[in-house]
């Protein structure tokens, strides 16, 4: 990506996040989302947008919907905040990274537990 795009991902984001915060209030969007990334491609048409939303796979969902539903509003919103020639489409999609990331967490201290447990009772035998 050159220096540009960076540029326009990098606000987008940062617009997003703001708006997102302040000015969505669809109740089926979680307060635990946050845009993690946007990728805008080349000509600036589209920007896909990763976002995470901590909490249960129906919450995720629901909060999925409630950005795509207000594509519109918000690239409006984010084109009267930011100087651009052409805003780009915005297409959200569920960023599982740090889903991913707890899961494996909560996967290694399960492990050490049980390891724990075993080496423990080897020792008490």
């Amino acid at each position: 990506m050159d220096r540009r795009g960076g540029r326009v991902n990098h606000t987008i984001q940062r617009e997003l996040g703001i708006l997102i915060a302040e000015e969505l209030n669809d109740p089926r969007l979680s307060p635990m989302t946050s845009v993690t990334h946007v990728d805008v491609n080349r000509d600036l048409s589209i920007a896909k947008v990763y976002v995470t939303v901590l909490g249960a796979d129906a919450e995720r969902e629901d909060s999925l919907e409630a950005l795509r539903s207000a594509t519109t509003r918000l690239q409006m919103l984010i084109s009267q905040r930011i100087e651009i020639r052409k805003m780009p489409r915005l297409t959200f999609i569920l960023d599982d990274q740090l889903q991913t990331g707890a899961d494996m967490d909560q996967l290694i201290d399960k492990v050490i537990a049980e390891d724990s447990r075993r080496h423990s009772d080897r020792h008490n035998s």
